[in-house]
């Protein structure tokens, strides 16, 4: 009986030294207490950030004198919308109606016991601090804790790109290698939440790139005009111009993220031509009709000049075939919504379709970009222009070569155009010319009966010289 005892007794032991090294090791090596910073999951850690960005879009709208938009982004603002982002799913989270359950804490639930508590950050001069709070749910009273805390070194390489270098990684109660601590954080976000921390960080962070060999995250131009352009292609183009013209100063200290963008030399100039007065056709029927007419006037041309017919087009023509052919591909509308104070703040940024205007042989096309806010009198503009010589190729497409472009008090050159028209069609700009390929054009004319050789501008005309399509 003793010796029963004595083995019962060695069995108990192996098996918990079993369990301590199994469970209860990882779990003590594993615990973080974490503490989200509830205090600033509140609105009014928003109402500071638009507050600034209303009066300093107000001031652009007003001000013809502004010139620098500044915006600063800071530690309770950026832990605000992450927890708007990440507790989007969960109802119950910080609700007072679920106090006592276990989803009130947690941003995220993963079932009925695991929970992402969060995630914020700490900002300093010259450092990141992310951390991760994880807990599990044994029952009411029994919650066990775990988490990770990144420290980012916030460093500036040498084309003056911001980037966050990964310094240190802590895993619970552990602090080890770099290359180990991200391969335990990637494990444990994978049990929890069934993605690599590579994915996670892909889903809630829009724009950037995680280097995992590196262990660093960069928002780049490249990276950021992509993202813009999935949200408005004009942000990304102007955003193209902005880094190619150097006019935006980032700055990081305690105080948060400041940002400067000197958008005030895009303002349209005095001397940049309006939109001409012009019939916009409504539908096929108002074109129709007048391609009826313009075949009638071919017809007629082709009889006075067997040898070499031709037409001519006003600008109000041009404008009305290219409105109409264009329809909502060029021209946008986007609003900009946020609340201040219980209040729905609306702006819009808009523009017109493109329109043309020919003087002597040169044929200008242009944009006008309008910021305006709903309530408020006025608008910022700005307007693109681009001025060109018309001809036609071999193959029949229409070439336009470009003898200078601008926004504003910003002249644009071939290498900016072509990054710019590659926003909406990689196609379209060769070298420093415009190509509207022969189909394309020969579709503006469809219903007129009339195939175009050649065109070009002259006194303030747009001359096509035609066969029929017979």
């Amino acid at each position: 009986m003793k010796r029963l005892f004595k083995f019962l007794l060695w069995v108990f032991i192996s098996i918990a030294i079993l369990l301590l090294l199994v469970i209860g090791v990882p779990m003590y090596l594993l615990h973080m207490k974490t503490e989200a910073p509830i205090d600033q999951y509140v609105e009014s850690s928003e109402t500071a950030f638009y507050t600034s960005f209303n009066h300093e879009l107000e001031s652009l709208i007003t001000d013809s004198e502004k010139d620098t938009i500044f915006l600063r982004i800071d530690e309770a603002f950026i832990n605000r919308m992450i927890q708007n982002m990440l507790s989007e799913d969960n109802p119950k989270y910080l609700s007072q109606e679920h106090i006592h359950e276990f989803a009130y804490d947690q941003m995220m639930v993963f079932g009925s016991f695991a929970g992402l508590k969060g995630v914020w950050t700490k900002l300093s001069d010259d450092q990141l601090i992310v951390t991760a709070g994880a807990d599990l749910s044994f029952s009411k009273n029994l919650v066990y804790q775990s988490g990770l805390e990144i420290v980012f070194d916030i460093v500036l390489s040498e084309n003056e790109e911001y980037y966050l270098k990964v310094a240190e990684i802590s895993v619970g109660r552990m602090t080890p290698t770099l290359r180990r601590a991200f391969g335990l954080a990637n494990s444990i976000v994978n049990l929890l939440t069934k993605n690599s921390l590579n994915d996670l960080i892909a889903e809630y962070l829009p724009f950037g790139v995680f280097d995992d060999e590196e262990l660093s995250f960069t928002v780049s131009e490249t990276e950021l005009t992509d993202y813009l352009h999935d949200v408005e292609p004009s942000f990304a183009a102007l955003l193209k111009i902005v880094y190619q013209e150097s006019l935006i100063v980032l700055d990081v200290s305690d105080l948060g993220f400041d940002v400067s963008v000197q958008i005030g030399v895009f303002r349209k100039l005095s001397s940049d031509p309006d939109e001409p007065s012009f019939t916009r056709w409504e539908n096929d029927i108002d074109k129709a009709l007048y391609m009826s007419g313009f075949a009638a006037q071919a017809i007629t041309n082709s009889a006075l000049h067997p040898l070499d017919p031709r037409i001519d087009l006003t600008e109000a023509d041009v404008n009305s075939i290219l409105d109409y052919t264009l329809s909502d591909k060029v021209q946008f509308s986007f609003p900009i919504e946020f609340t201040l104070g219980g209040e729905e703040i609306v702006y819009n940024f808009d523009s017109t379709n493109l329109f043309v205007r020919m003087n002597d042989d040169v044929l200008s096309i242009h944009l006008t970009m309008t910021l305006s806010k709903e309530g408020m009198a006025g608008a910022f503009e700005m307007q693109f222009n681009l001025e060109s010589t018309v001809s036609m190729n071999q193959n029949g497409d229409m070439v336009l070569t470009i003898s200078n472009a601008n926004i504003g008090e910003v002249d644009l050159d071939n290498d900016t155009l072509s990054s710019l028209f590659a926003l909406f069609d990689e196609s379209l700009m060769v070298d420093n010319t415009i190509v509207i390929p022969s189909e394309d054009l020969n579709e503006m004319f469809a219903g007129s009966g009339i195939i175009i050789n050649d065109s070009y501008v002259v006194d303030g005309i747009l001359r096509l010289h035609f066969g029929l399509d017979i």
